[in-house]
């Protein structure tokens, strides 16, 4: 049985923004341009599935009465129910569920990957082990975060809402005016709390994509005032790959999960069906580490992270913490014609915007290595280094110019 797409997943658009060269796809049918953010609801079509392996069980199993005595067929049955349903939950629904304090979602370049979820109170789950030891850079792309580079060149990256006052901040520069617009009524600061609060619209979700993408290996830390109501997911997505976590409170809008389920998924860009990793109930006053493992091969691309709540009533986030590998971004899109290779498109605000590049330059060379192919441009621009001036030539109006970009 393939398991039952989790409700209200993030999507992910066929036609991916990376970084340092992939463009994103116009149209107006997209509310977020990238990727595209749709709850996907299978609720009809799963119940049609249902009724009809009922209905072909119920023809089955009035057969094999025929033959069998009452009770070997009724053990069959329950033994067949639990072969073709298994992400059918077994344990009784929880009354009164843990609060959840804290969550820790990594993901390894191996593809093994680590769930660490906190149910304890505020005052020992938030607590860390120590200062991060690195150098302590500014890169305007991620606001008023506090970011240290480690020495192994990945980076911290903390959303701290008792300094940051401004929740805008969090709005990614690739999403178009209107999805900023929405997101932006559903993000403020609390700063009597010091929290960031989500508060859902009327359809009753409130979906972020952090600005910036990722290369594992990775992680993302949230910490909760506490999860009790609704549903709380952590994705990331690798290309046309996903890879989620669902906290489930009271009212979860998954029908097939109680409070206190935690639910691991992952779905392939290919296949399109959901893969259950793991299913658990988070016991109450605990940390508790989850182990799953996803193909390393779907994981190593550029990655984008997002959290997502689905609910009635507003959810309060102290602090957002992110580790990784942040590739460089100039906000470029090419393509080639002939030998030549054509910026095809610029986004706003972007590092190569802000150097004066336009559609319609031809890039000739890159910190002076030229460049034969959209290949070799795009490999080029990925190893460049985040917040260091990088010389990009171009031509224009048949004219070579010199144009200066720093990568955020």
């Amino acid at each position: 049985m393939v398991p039952r797409i989790p409700y209200g997943v993030l999507g992910h658009d066929s036609c991916s923004l990376v970084p340092f060269g992939e463009g994103v796809r116009s149209g107006s049918d997209l509310w977020f341009r990238h990727p595209t953010f749709m709850p996907i609801d299978t609720h009809k079509k799963s119940r049609s599935a249902e009724l009809s392996h009922s209905n072909f069980l119920h023809k089955g199993f009035q057969l094999m009465a025929n033959y069998l005595n009452q009770h070997v067929a009724l053990a069959l049955c329950f033994s067949l129910s639990l072969l073709l349903s298994p992400l059918q939950d077994l344990n009784a629904a929880n009354e009164d569920p843990a609060t959840i304090t804290s969550l820790q979602f990594s993901v390894a370049e191996d593809g093994n990957c680590t769930l660490t979820v906190d149910s304890r109170e505020i005052a020992e789950s938030h607590q860390r082990d120590g200062e991060v030891k690195g150098e302590e850079i500014k890169l305007d792309a991620f606001g008023d975060a506090k970011i240290t580079k480690l020495d192994d060149g990945r980076l911290s990256v903390v959303y701290d809402f008792e300094t940051i006052k401004d929740a805008t901040q969090l709005i990614a520069s690739f999403l178009n005016d209107q999805a900023k617009k929405q997101l932006g009524q559903s993000l403020s600061i609390d700063e009597d709390e010091g929290v960031l609060v989500l508060t859902p619209g009327k359809t009753k979700k409130v979906q972020v994509p952090l600005p910036r993408m990722i290369r594992p290996s990775f992680s993302i830390r949230v910490d909760l005032l506490g999860h009790t109501e609704g549903m709380f997911q952590l994705t990331a997505s690798p290309g046309g790959n996903l890879i989620g976590v669902s906290i489930h409170g009271k009212n979860t809008p998954e029908k097939s999960a109680s409070a206190g389920d935690i639910n691991a998924y992952s779905r392939s860009a290919k296949s399109k069906q959901f893969k259950s990793l793991l299913k658990v109930n988070h016991p109450k006053s605990i940390q508790n580490e989850y182990q799953f493992k996803v193909d390393p091969d779907s994981i190593n691309k550029n990655t984008m992270i997002a959290i997502a709540y689905f609910g009635d009533l507003p959810i309060p986030v102290k602090r957002i913490e992110i580790t990784g590998k942040f590739p460089p971004s100039f906000g470029i899109n090419l393509k080639q014609i002939g030998n030549r290779i054509i910026a095809q498109q610029v986004i706003s605000g972007s590092a190569a915007q802000e150097a004066g590049i336009r559609k319609g330059d031809v890039l000739m060379s890159i910190d002076g290595k030229k460049v034969s192919s959209v290949k070799d441009a795009r490999k080029a621009l990925s190893e460049c280094e985040l917040g260091k001036e990088v010389v990009l030539n171009i031509q224009r109006y048949g004219k070579e110019r010199e144009m200066k970009a720093t990568p955020q």
